[in-house]
């Protein structure tokens, strides 16, 4: 059922991995040219640039921009349209989302400290938080975006998502209302990136976009990096399954087909110590595929993206882990929690069969807005801290002692001279307090 079946045995298998990772995390970049034109419309044309990249790329007939606000009534109409327990489950998952963010909060130094040499914090002014909307809707990344934010003190949230054909989602509707998110906007691709990272003369301009989306929204924010901030440039969702002779067959089958059902370009890996447990995952997967309801998905996803890999040792798999450095990690082997500590490369660990990933995608608290392609091995789920701006605070008049501040002025100057910067030396020396 997997695409690609390696052997930590087989001579040619360094090779094959390294290939698989190359193949997995590649960013090949066809839409680059199309992406700057539609920025680069975007800042020359504005509005009309974004109403006629709505109608030509979402199968849209906007006239004007006021028709992509979403208006208060429509936002507050999808409760009515969507099911009670539905509802329910959106406000049961935010609560625990803002628990979980605001907890944070306590470990961010807001104010300044008694020192004289310190930092502040303070929230972003202003995000913007795209919400992919054309395979499937996404309310729960809607929630998982809003939390943190909410929790660091964002006063200003955009929430711009597509609407193909201009069909509403109210699911995500829903989710933005219940989160608290009034100003919402059904724009979609580069042309919704490029509108809230430059401004227009109806769309304010934030100081940071937020969100997954598909090519056209990824290179988009990388192409206005710089000019507006942005938490990661995601690609793909990716699952590791760590699993021993001792796990569950059915449980590890249905969290890799859960992980396959995103996309077909999602990612679903299991590493085994056992091979008798990939050939009955390999089966049951066979077996049940087809009778989902995105049956096609899953099954291209996981030939094109999808692999087992049978190690030796589990410490051999746990080094195989770290080289991919995936989104999500399931660790369902006999000793789950000891492997866990070795692992360092991992936007999300889940510890324990009972620990599934689709628990963490809806409800645990944790974003699931996570690095991907390999990133998670240098950044860090999105969380409060992505909402934060910090600056350095110095105040040197109140506190320093002579003795102490004349030490800060004699090695400034000894090092700027060092360089050069012989007006560095005479500024600091000027200020010496004892002679």
């Amino acid at each position: 059922m997997f695409g690609l079946s390696l052997n930590s045995k087989n001579s040619d298998f360094e090779e094959s991995f390294n290939s698989f990772l190359l193949k997995k995390n590649s960013n090949k970049n066809s839409v680059k040219d199309d992406v700057y034109k539609i920025i680069e419309s975007v800042r020359d044309r504005g509005d009309q640039a974004v109403i006629d990249a709505t109608n030509q790329f979402d199968d849209r007939k906007i006239l004007t921009i006021d028709d992509l606000k979403v208006s208060k009534e429509t936002l507050h109409g999808s409760l009515d349209r969507i099911d009670k327990k539905v509802l329910e489950a959106m406000h049961y998952s935010f609560e625990r989302i803002l628990n979980f963010h605001q907890d944070q909060i306590t470990k961010i130094d807001f104010t300044q400290s008694d020192s004289s040499i310190t930092r502040r914090a303070r929230p972003i002014e202003s995000v913007a938080m795209y919400i992919p909307g054309g395979k499937a809707s996404y309310p729960s990344t809607v929630l998982m975006a809003v939390g943190p934010a909410k929790s660091a003190g964002v006063n200003n949230l955009f929430l711009t998502t597509p609407w193909p054909a201009g069909s509403i989602n109210d699911l995500t509707l829903a989710a933005a209302y219940i989160s608290g998110v009034e100003n919402v906007y059904s724009i979609g691709g580069a042309q919704a990136i490029a509108a809230f990272g430059l401004g227009t003369e109806s769309i304010p301009k934030v100081q940071k976009i937020i969100g997954p989306g598909n090519q056209f929204v990824a290179e988009a924010k990388r192409q206005l990096y710089g000019e507006v901030g942005i938490e990661s440039i995601a690609g793909p969702s990716e699952l590791v399954v760590l699993a021993d002779v001792k796990s569950d067959p059915k449980r590890v089958a249905w969290d890799l087909m859960a992980q396959a059902e995103h996309d077909e370009l999602a990612s679903s890996i299991l590493i085994s110590s056992s091979k008798e447990l990939i050939k009955k995952v390999s089966s049951l997967i066979k077996k049940e595929a087809p009778l989902l309801s995105r049956s096609n998905i899953i099954q291209k996803s996981l030939k094109d993206r999808g692999a087992s890999i049978l190690v030796e040792t589990i410490d051999q798999a746990i080094n195989f882990v770290n080289q991919i450095a995936p989104e999500h990690v399931h660790i369902v082997t006999k000793d789950a929690l000891q492997d866990s500590k070795n692992v360092s490369n991992a936007g999300l660990i889940l510890v324990g069969e009972d620990s599934a990933n689709a628990l963490s995608d809806y409800v645990l608290g944790p974003s699931h807005i996570l690095p991907t392609s390999g990133s998670a091995a240098f950044s860090s789920p999105l969380s409060v801290e992505d909402f934060i701006v910090r600056s350095s605070f110095v105040d040197l008049g109140t506190t320093f002692v002579p003795e102490d501040y004349d030490e800060l002025v004699i090695n400034t100057s000894i090092l700027a001279r060092a360089e050069g910067l012989t007006a560095h030396a005479i500024s600091a020396e000027i200020r010496k307090k004892k002679n």
